[in-house]
């Protein structure tokens, strides 16, 4: 086994990997020219002295460092004088502080890398959607030392892995996503992946607002089947891929607070979890008492005015709606009390092999219900909670849908005062 852990820059999180096999770790900067697959202001607020030093501290422990460049468009900067003279920059500078591999979206960066800075291993994103052996040939093809397996489809497809390892033949290292929990075949996955990466751009202008995001999650509260038929990997079900031959399995998120991903290196290592399967795959809500020293930055005051304040922009009056619905839902805050999602991940022993005669590729999941049955047995969310969050959602998904959230404050306010007028004039009263 052989384990690449998201990197949160905080010091502790090192020496918690030691007893683990843990060969790198991935990460970037908050934000640089090109951008990456997650927005900035999810990610640790780091600069260039504190990644060469975290690097150095990287290799005194025996781990690799990877930087991602894995933005899935860069608005054609790449292909500008301005653009090259960026990016030689940068890779000369991630060549001169050490790091070992970069992790890249776009061939044209594989091609360039592997010419001009033949040190670096280079990896493809998992943004790529690599689910199928052609797929794996061209990039082996194409230099690539890793590839990293689509994250969205594929993961129940064994004879599909299966021919992916052969047509890999040792010329291309393949990995895999355990904990990624994003819905199975998202039709919507290539535009999430293009819009995240604008949100990383140094010199983006856009609302970082997850979208896509926030539609997923929405569907997964009305349908929470979803949650089952996810493309994550149990730890208890490892053995079943590496028996197709694969070794290198990724861990996420880079937003993880340190006792968190601790406890997912952990169950992924030990090839067991006793709790709930959440804890290993969701990407927000990570209860407050996990959040120290670095981590805390990650819900500030101070960054949600930076990257959500924005009065020409959007119409900061509708700003409340997304604060209250960041608090219930735990995104923007961390989350107090249990989650009020639960998967016990004990129930779902025995899930996985009806896959090893039986794919999805070729089935309508509302006519087959298999996942469905499961949800049943393994999924608890609190009705309470549900109650709360739907509005909530509604609201949100009003004011991006009918283009609220960007009109301009006057008529914002027009709206308003014509509401209290009909209010006080119906005998309702102002605080009715």
């Amino acid at each position: 086994m052989k384990l690449s852990v998201a990197c949160n820059f905080d010091d502790a999180l090192l020496p918690g990997l030691a007893p683990y096999p843990v060969y790198e770790v991935y990460g970037k900067l908050t934000s640089d020219y090109f951008g990456g697959g997650r927005p900035s202001f999810y990610l640790p607020q780091i600069g260039r002295p504190e990644l060469a030093r975290y690097v150095k501290l990287v290799h005194e422990r025996g781990i690799e460092f990877n930087y991602l460049l894995n933005a899935s468009a860069m608005d054609n900067r790449e292909f500008t004088r301005e653009g090259q003279r960026q990016m030689d920059e940068l890779l000369a500078w991630l060549d001169e502080i050490g790091v070992d591999a970069v992790t890249v979206a776009t061939v044209y960066l594989l091609r360039l890398i592997k010419r001009r800075h033949p040190r670096l291993r280079a990896r493809v994103s998992s943004h790529r959607f690599t689910d199928n052996a052609r797929k794996v040939r061209f990039w082996a093809e194409e230099g690539a030392d890793t590839v990293v397996v689509s994250e969205v489809n594929i993961h129940r497809e064994l004879k599909v892995l299966e021919a992916m390892q052969q047509a890999a033949d040792g010329k291309v290292a393949l990995s895999l996503i355990v904990n990624n929990w994003c819905r199975q075949d998202c039709a919507i996955a290539g535009n999430h992946a293009v819009t995240l990466s604008s949100a990383s751009q140094r010199k983006s202008k856009g609302y970082p607002l997850d979208y896509c995001s926030v539609r997923c999650n929405n569907i997964r509260l009305n349908e929470p089947v979803n949650y089952v038929r996810a493309n994550w990997i149990r730890p208890e079900d490892l053995h079943v891929y590496e028996a197709l031959g694969f070794h290198n399995f990724k861990i996420v998120e880079r937003n993880t607070p340190t006792p968190v991903l601790l406890t997912r290196v952990k169950a992924y290592a030990e090839r067991r979890y006793d709790g709930n399967l959440l804890d290993l795959v969701q990407n927000y809500a990570y209860p407050v008492e996990a959040f120290g020293g670095k981590a805390r930055d990650a819900y500030s005051y101070r960054r949600l005015i930076k990257y959500f304040a924005k009065p020409g922009g959007i119409n900061l009056l509708r700003l409340p709606a997304l604060i209250g619905f960041g608090k219930a839902a735990s995104m923007l805050y961390p989350r107090t009390g249990p989650n009020p999602v639960q998967i016990d991940n004990r129930a779902l022993d025995g899930f996985i092999e009806r896959f090893k005669t039986q794919g999805c590729m070729e089935l309508d999941c509302e006519s087959c219900r298999y996942c469905h049955r499961w949800a049943d047995k393994a999924v608890k969310i609190d009705p309470n909670w549900t109650e709360q969050m739907a509005p909530l959602y509604d609201e949100l998904v009003d004011n991006l849908d009918s283009g609220a959230m960007w009109e301009p404050y006057t008529r914002t306010l027009r709206r308003l005062g014509r509401k209290l007028l009909d209010r006080v004039t119906t005998g309702g009263g102002p605080n009715a």
